[in-house]
């Protein structure tokens, strides 16, 4: 049983590697950091300006907001892209017949880009002292980390089903970028859930993010760990959910692929 555990541990961190290395062939040091640094910027200027001529005179739930949402959507690209590309690439028929543990191939891709959405957050929380000016409370600082991390792994799942789709969607960019945008209304980035029509506050609430967003922002605003526990656990559940019904979604994808034999056509 160690033994095995250890296979599989290896596994999953070689595929964690691999998929990080794929994901960033085209980078180098520079690139990556200008890359990580310059889209919050932009975006959250953007927005801002936005609020500004709307009548809106304090930046401050604008900026937190688009800075609790980079590591959603560097999760939710990133997954999608390392599966797609197995399939643009030609190299699914190899990752399906290989006798390897799916469960690690599928979970070992997410490693690395969850750390990288941490890593995401960090610096829009360190953009937004320095550019912004804005005074966050230093005791909330590392339980809001805390939170941008479970935001990374519980977006992660809703990478998985997007990339899973992938596999059978030729135009599956329209699906990504589509629900990118979504998200920038849909789960209180720049303005509570609760302006959004019934409706859509129920989507809002079935998606991951939303409620890790609200929970970090009330550990930024010095909200204790007790505050906000009840969020983050359920946030992590609504994350759950989605990694196994990605997870499932992957592996239906895989059994029909063996009947029509054309999942790897692009």
């Amino acid at each position: 049983m160690i033994r095995s555990a250890g296979r599989l541990a290896r596994l999953y961190l070689a595929q964690a590697s691999l998929s990080y290395r794929i994901y960033y062939s085209w980078s180098n040091p520079l690139a990556y950091v200008l890359n990580k640094l310059s889209f919050p910027v932009f975006t959250m200027l953007l927005f801002v300006y936005m609020g500004k001529f709307v009548g809106l005179a304090d930046p401050l739930y604008i900026v937190i907001g688009n800075i609790l949402l980079l590591p959603a959507t560097n999760s939710i690209n990133s997954f999608s892209m390392t599966v797609a590309n197995e399939r643009q690439f030609g190299s699914l028929s190899y990752l399906l017949g290989s006798p390897a543990s799916r469960l690690a191939v599928f979970l070992g891709r997410g490693l690395y880009h969850i750390l990288d959405g941490l890593a995401s957050g960090a610096a829009g929380l360190l953009i937004a002292v320095l550019a912004f000016r804005i005074h966050l409370a230093p005791s909330g600082l590392l339980l809001a980390l805390a939170c941008v991390l479970l935001i990374s792994f519980t977006s992660s799942g809703l990478g998985f089903m997007l990339g899973s789709i992938s596999l059978v969607v030729r135009d599956y960019w329209m699906i990504i970028s589509t629900l990118s945008l979504a998200l920038y209304i849909l789960v209180g980035v720049n303005f509570s859930v609760e302006l959004l029509p019934q409706a859509l506050q129920a989507v809002s609430y079935a998606l991951p993010m939303t409620r890790g967003i609200l929970a970090a922002r009330m550990a930024l605003a010095g909200a204790g760990w007790e505050a906000i526990r009840l969020l983050a656990a359920q946030e992590a559940l609504v994350g759950l959910v989605y990694v196994v019904a990605g997870y499932w979604l992957f592996r239906w994808v895989e059994k029909r692929s063996r009947v029509s034999g054309a999942l790897d056509l692009y």
